[in-house]
């Protein structure tokens, strides 16, 4: 049974057989991360944890069972995704369960506290704000044609409540439209998804293509072209000295690395894999298509922001990467895992790829456009170009899948320096959720908020409140 397969992961956590716990991994786990990904996380998350002393089942739906695992200092949710007990397909582990030591401290925020959905939404954010490392919290929801905002928390400790107009960083969000631009690039005949990708690089790249297969621009879009995934990688000496100088004068260093930067380092990349085959998520291929995507249009990448997005259909009038100061001040201060405020940098080069500044407001407007799949671009961003169904896949840039209730689901999460973002479509039930947080707590916190508000939200379909 499922519960007897839990029992045996708990008591190989326990005793800290974690890759005995990573080897009830499937071949479908093992094509979503490198190997050892799950027994690092299981050895950082049990100094936490302590040992677990008990667990509970949180319910199953479909292929996923979720369960409490109820630790000495910290209890932990544990979701399986498992085709047969004892076979792990995927998971997913957070904090975001009840706390045996919480604080229930008022929690400031506008939700009206009236309708079903807003209750639904109550609950997630109680039980995301039992972390004290929570600062701020911005819920944008498209649901049946109608929308919703919901604000938790202070734009910085001690501040105001976020608003729908507040900023914050989306981090790879940022990737989505970039990839979202490729496919108009399609729609517009200039480029096709099959192209080998030196077709629009000066100079000759021998290099990028693996046993006669070349990169192809679908390749950087699904991040299966097999190049080196890591930033440009500086000298120790000089890594040192940056980290001597304010966050002002590193930011103004790491700008200079320019498209000819990336070109010149382009050069240098071995391919580790054929394109096509393996998915990595990869940083620097996303960043040389933002630069194919700069040369087939012939415009810097602000300028494609405000062409494609700033007009019909988003209207997208606040989303850029570099913000007046009237807007700056409209900026969420973001927090590190340390819990300390985190300087934000405007990164304009390439040295940190695609990236830009956003509110709930305009990311629910994007979100909308998305979950339509109206218009020929989205609809062709969001097939699958790797991963077969129903499992993990990708679009362009986007993250496909089925959930637990049987239900497509298209997403892509964000990270920036202290800043987490989920942005989740499920075009069947006509349902967008926007999430935005300025802390650096986990990723997987968002994860579970989303999947937890999508799960009642059937049963707050009749009590919906009024949009806001």
């Amino acid at each position: 049974s499922y519960a007897q397969f839990n029992d045996s992961l708990v008591a190989r956590f326990n005793r800290g057989d974690f890759r005995g716990v990573e080897a009830f991994g499937s071949a479908a786990l093992k094509q979503l991360e490198p190997a050892g990904s799950l027994a690092r996380q299981l050895a950082s998350l049990q100094p936490q944890t302590g040992r677990i002393t008990g667990t509970q089942v949180l319910g199953g739906r479909g292929r996923s069972h979720e369960f409490d695992w109820q630790g000495e200092k910290q209890h932990l949710r544990v979701v399986l995704v498992s085709s047969a007990p004892g076979v792990l397909d995927d998971y997913f582990i957070s904090d975001f369960v009840a706390q045996p030591r919480a604080q229930a401290a008022p929690l400031p925020t506008d939700n009206p506290g009236r309708s079903a959905l807003d209750q639904a939404v109550q609950r997630a954010a109680t039980l995301y704000f039992q972390h004290p490392g929570a600062v701020g919290l911005s819920l944008a929801v498209a649901w049946r044609g109608r929308q919703y905002f919901y604000n938790y928390g202070a734009v910085a400790r001690g501040g105001a409540l976020p608003t729908a107009a507040t900023y914050y960083n989306p981090g790879s969000i940022a990737k989505t439209f970039v990839t979202t631009l490729l496919a108009q690039a399609v729609a517009d005949h200039k480029v096709q998804l099959t192209d080998d990708i030196r077709r629009y690089l000066p100079g000759a790249y021998p290099n990028l293509e693996y046993q006669g297969r070349p990169v192809r621009l679908v390749d950087l879009a699904n991040h299966t072209s097999g190049l080196p995934t890591s930033a440009p990688i500086y000298p120790k000496a000089l890594g040192d000295s940056l980290r001597h100088l304010d966050v002002a004068s590193q930011v103004a260093y790491y700008n200079h690395y320019s498209a000819d930067s990336l070109l010149r380092d382009a050069h240098r990349w071995q391919l580790g894999t054929q394109p096509g085959t393996t998915y990595r998520y990869n940083g620097n291929a996303m960043k040389l298509l933002q630069l194919i995507m700069e040369r087939v249009y012939q415009q810097p990448y602000e300028q494609l922001l405000a062409r494609y997005y700033g007009a019909a259909p988003y209207r997208l009038a606040g989303t850029k990467r570099v913000l007046t100061a009237a807007e700056q001040a409209r900026f969420a201060t973001g927090y590190a895992d340390n819990g300390q405020p985190v300087l934000f940098p405007t990164y304009t080069g390439y040295w940190g790829g695609p990236n830009l500044n956003s509110t709930p407001a305009d990311l629910l407007r994007y979100a909308r456009v998305q979950l339509a799949e109206r218009a020929p671009a989205v609809r062709l961003a969001h097939q699958r170009t790797w991963g077969a169904a129903p499992g993990f896949g990708l679009g362009l840039g986007w993250m496909l899948n089925t959930d637990a209730d049987g239900d497509r689901l298209v997403y892509h999460n964000g990270h920036a320096p202290g800043f987490n973002a989920r942005c989740v479509l499920y075009p069947g039930q006509d349902l967008a959720l926007v999430l935005l947080v300025n802390d650096n707590i986990s990723q997987s916190r968002l994860d579970d908020f989303t999947r937890l508000l999508k799960q009642e939200l059937p049963q707050a379909a009749v009590a919906a409140g009024p949009a806001k």
